[in-house]
């Protein structure tokens, strides 16, 4: 009768579970030799609040007109009481408003001045385009501008009665951002702006 050879025994089942080992080793380095893709950032979502507006009536300020319910304003101390910010803390931004007294010496100077810090973006500005408002009974004559691409204000305004005065602002960011990821903020500070224009009033 033979005898089992019980060294053949464990030598083979040890060589199979060294190999075994191996073949999990191989697995495991190739499965991390995977190309990595990394994955694009995400923009943030932003909200805007409903439409709703308060009136902003300061004492001493020349005009009277409604600013949105989420925006707070403060007088600028430098150049008090003739420039005032309306700030979005929501979403980190700042219309600088500036109010300028005009006569029939001046007019034409300001007025271009005033066009031309519009237009100076226009060197990083994809586009700028110019709305027109008039209200002829209430002497207001408005242009709001809307730079897009890399401008550093996406909107510009002013408003004036061409006599008396010139009220100009432009909107920027506290932080550099992305155009598209702030696009939905900037239409609806848009629809702000022309609500302002159309309650422009002297203060009585």
């Amino acid at each position: 009768m033979k005898k089992k050879n019980k060294t053949a025994g464990i030598s083979y089942h040890y060589g199979f579970g060294i190999l075994l080992f191996i073949l999990l080793i191989l697995l495991t380095i190739e499965g991390c030799r995977q190309d990595y893709v990394p994955k694009p950032d995400g923009q943030l979502r932003i909200d805007p609040h409903p439409a709703t507006y308060k009136p902003f009536d300061r004492e001493g300020f020349p005009l009277t007109f409604e600013i949105s319910q989420s925006a707070q304003t403060v007088i600028d101390s430098l150049h008090s009481p003739a420039w005032i910010n309306v700030i979005y803390p929501r979403y980190n931004a700042t219309i600088y408003c500036s109010y300028i007294n005009i006569n029939k010496k001046n007019r034409d100077r300001i007025f271009a001045e005033s066009k031309e810090l519009v237009y100076r973006h226009g060197i990083k500005a994809e586009e700028i385009r110019a709305q027109l408002y008039e209200n002829p009974e209430q002497q207001v004559y408005a242009t709001l501008y809307s730079l897009s691409g890399n401008s550093a204000t996406p909107l510009q305004f002013t408003v004036t009665d061409s006599i008396h005065y010139l009220f100009r602002g432009a909107l920027y960011f506290d932080t550099p951002v992305q155009k598209d990821s702030v696009a939905p903020v900037v239409e609806y500070i848009t629809q702000d702006i022309a609500h302002l224009i159309e309650t422009v009033q002297p203060q009585k």
